[in-house]
């Protein structure tokens, strides 16, 4: 019998064939074993969807609970072990609480350190949650530039839970990751001085991307891991 993780899988690969998307990632050095968190940045149309296709393991999103209301992938989401965030309400520490807990048990969590969309080229003060879960559990954190050129991205503007959203979407194309060595942060050290450190790190890593993008060959395109 298929598995809800299998059917996510299945579902995502589907997509990628349908739409003719494709990634490029580097692969310089081995992720480690064991717990991790995979800490990226989030900016408008730079979905980490093929992440799950990268690691040993499935990653476990933080994502925002209103996406667990959308109908079929709010149930995949669910069945697939993403952990809902309720920014907000008196559920708030209820995400970290599960993330941690997943940690401890060896498993991966994936995380947006700033907690909503930035465009590109700019920086907000980053949430301190996922410095806080290493130095709580003792799991390395992982650093991950996504970076999709323009040209792919297409503009989106839509309601969300009452408001107008704008966006992007990644429909078709050639996205970008980079993968940058595990870092631990250090207990002695200002919290807040390390989360910034934290993005720095992510935003070279998406800066490499970018510059990386410009140079790439059309003709090379990575294939989807089989699974």
């Amino acid at each position: 019998m298929i598995t809800s993780i299998q059917l996510s899988r299945f579902v995502l690969k589907s997509y990628f064939t349908l739409f003719n998307r494709s990634f490029d990632v580097n692969q310089n050095f081995q992720l480690p074993d064991g717990p991790k968190i995979i800490a990226m940045n989030h900016t408008p149309g730079f979905d980490p969807l093929y992440l799950p296709f990268i690691l040993k393991d499935t990653p476990h999103f933080l994502l925002q609970d209103g996406m667990f209301k959308i109908p079929f992938i709010g149930w995949m989401l669910k069945e697939s072990g993403q952990i809902p965030v309720y920014r907000g309400t008196d559920r708030a520490k209820e995400a970290k609480e599960q993330a941690c807990a997943i940690l401890r048990s060896g498993g991966t969590i994936a995380i947006f350190p700033e907690g909503k969309d930035v465009e590109l080229g700019k920086r907000i003060p980053a949430k301190t949650g996922v410095v806080r879960m290493a130095l709580e559990t003792g799991a390395p954190i992982i650093p991950l530039g996504l970076y999709t050129p323009k040209h792919n991205l297409t503009p989106l503007h839509f309601q969300w839970q009452g408001s107008l959203r704008c966006g992007a979407w990644q429909f078709s194309g050639k996205s970008y990751m980079r993968i940058g060595n595990a870092w631990m942060p250090n207990a002695q050290s200002e919290i807040h001085e390390q989360t910034e450190e934290l993005m720095d790190r992510i935003y070279s890593l998406v800066s490499e991307a970018e510059r990386e993008s410009k140079c790439a060959s059309h003709t090379l395109l990575n294939p989807i891991p089989q699974w």
